[in-house]
């Protein structure tokens, strides 16, 4: 039922990802946020909910532990952004409907794809912008040449390349330049209600917007997770 593919990008490296389901179906493929990985619970479980509703997924790395896949401290937002258009195309030949859905830091890769070569997007709690929550407290390390944070309970270290586009980032009117039908699903105790909001007033038709009270962030709250795939099923069917 499931099936791990090694996707190739154009400059040597690999995507590492999980297919569920047939291509004959439509496909969702699932972006993880920052520091996320493609098996964290709202993906993971999320697979398993389209697939029994007849829509297949893949769900990737963005970096990973695989000597050939990018590593955090390599990555910006354009491989971010290239990455994911290499994903959708690899798959384009195949599905009659590819849906992109994106949580958190991933749903703002996604507003900034250039290609769009997608059906439908949906975004779970989009990030705003990463010069206000992901950069503001760096601190640079000479001896490694990496920003450091320690946030969120998490310490970690980013590139150059990826702090500089954080901080040149304007996310003021990007959804208004997105072409696709746009559904935004934000969390009624999340932190980031304001963005997800302003994203979908400043979006094209046709858009929708929803919001799963008592959810946080992550929709780790019980039941918010079920609420979430049903609000995204029905903006897919």
């Amino acid at each position: 039922m499931e099936e791990n593919l090694r996707i190739p990008l154009s400059d040597g490296k690999f995507v590492y990802g999980t297919l569920r389901g047939p291509l004959n179906n439509p496909l969702i493929i699932f972006v993880h946020g920052f520091i996320g990985d493609k098996d964290e619970h709202i993906l993971f479980n999320g697979a398993r909910f389209f697939a029994e509703n007849n829509i297949s997924s893949f769900r990737f790395n963005l970096y990973g532990e695989q000597e050939d896949s990018r590593q955090l401290n390599e990555c910006d937002i354009s491989n971010h952004i290239s990455d994911l258009e290499r994903v959708i195309s690899y798959f384009r030949k195949d599905c009659s409907e590819i849906i992109v859905v994106g949580h958190s830091f991933g749903g703002l890769i996604t507003l900034l794809s250039r290609k769009q070569e997608f059906d439908k997007a949906v975004l779970w709690e989009p990030a705003g912008n990463p010069k206000k929550w992901l950069v503001e407290d760096a601190k640079y390390i000479k001896e490694l040449g990496l920003y450091y944070f320690d946030d969120w309970g998490v310490a970690y270290t980013i590139g150059k390349s990826m702090y500089q586009q954080c901080i040149d980032l304007n996310t003021e009117g990007i959804s208004s330049k997105f072409r696709k039908p746009l559904k935004i699903i934000s969390a009624g105790n999340g932190m980031l209600k304001d963005a997800a909001r302003k994203y979908f007033e400043q979006a094209n038709q046709p858009k929708e917007f929803a919001i799963i009270e008592g959810a946080g962030h992550n929709f780790n709250e019980d039941g918010a997770e079920e609420k979430l795939f049903e609000e995204t099923l029905k903006f897919i069917k």
